[in-house]
């Protein structure tokens, strides 16, 4: 496989795992629909691709790391979707969090094409695809998963959880139920240690360095503290959230503190913040105790 790679979303993953690959020496080829994120990219030695079918034609991997379903089934499937115009063999990363029958579904697609797909969605947030830290769970052949190691090695440590697509979706919604929640859990702490009249940051290193802590707690609680970036996307975790409930259904299993999670980040969305970083979760409670 050459040194070309596509890049379908340049988002907040998305764009430093485009910066990664181009300090690697790669040509890189991208495609996203904010012109600001396009102006960075060329700005960073990007190729802009007009279409995702575009990014096909110039690539023998291309990682997709959109942020929903409908996105990924777009870019995969839709009229100027990389099945357009792929070659036999392509390998197509599919790093997007989605529920586990879309995952099938373009798998399936790809097949028909001749085109690999590996799903393989992450965690660790944007400032470990600089790093080259990510945890990166894959669902693929080995062959498939040992043909894309040394590109995604790059942004990260693969983690095989078997052949099956969507296997690797099923744990990373076990993740993203511990994030969620652990995020609704951090604005409480928070909250709480207000109302109750001691110092929100002296709370949070204490709580920070004890049995409770843990990287996410401690990133989120210093973003909202300090008023700095946090790790996810309002959105993002919305819709990571709700494909935990929506699976825990599936499965008939009364997930309650996932459940409880997810009305504070379906609020959030109803206050039109899905745009927004995910920090701002706390002005959601602020809201509701100030009535």
């Amino acid at each position: 496989m050459s040194n070309n790679i596509g890049i379908i979303g340049l988002g907040r993953c998305g764009m430093p795992a485009a910066k990664k690959f181009l300090e690697s020496g790669y040509r890189v080829v991208g495609h996203a629909r904010r012109e600001e994120v396009i102006s960075v990219f060329r700005e960073a030695g990007g190729e802009h691709a007009a279409s995702p079918a575009e990014v096909a034609k110039e690539s023998d991997m291309i990682i997709v790391i959109v942020l929903n379903d409908q996105q990924v089934l777009d870019v995969i499937n839709g009229s100027q979707g990389i099945l357009q115009s792929a070659r036999p063999g392509t390998l197509v990363i599919c790093m997007s969090t989605i529920n586990r029958e879309n995952l099938l579904a373009v798998h399936n697609l790809c097949s028909e094409k001749g085109v690999d797909l590996v799903d393989c969605p992450f965690t660790g947030g944007p400032a470990r695809v600089s790093s080259g830290t990510l945890t990166l769970i894959c669902a693929a052949k080995p062959d498939l998963v040992e043909k894309a190691r040394p590109h995604l090695e790059l942004i990260g440590r693969i983690t095989s959880v078997g052949e099956q697509p969507g296997m690797a979706q099923a744990v990373k919604h076990c993740n993203q139920l511990l994030v969620c929640t652990i995020h609704a859990a951090t604005i409480e702490l928070i909250t709480l240690a207000q109302k109750t009249g001691v110092d929100p940051k002296l709370t949070c290193d204490v709580v920070g360095s004890g049995i409770g802590g843990n990287d996410y707690f401690r990133l989120l609680s210093t973003a909202i503290l300090e008023d700095s970036p946090s790790p996810g996307g309002m959105g993002q975790l919305w819709k990571d959230v709700n494909i935990v409930v929506t699976s825990a259904r599936e499965h008939n299993l009364p997930l309650l503190v996932a459940d409880s999670a997810s009305q504070y980040f379906n609020m959030a969305v109803s206050q039109n913040l899905a745009n927004e970083d995910s920090k701002l979760l706390l002005d959601v409670l602020r809201r509701m105790i100030e009535r």
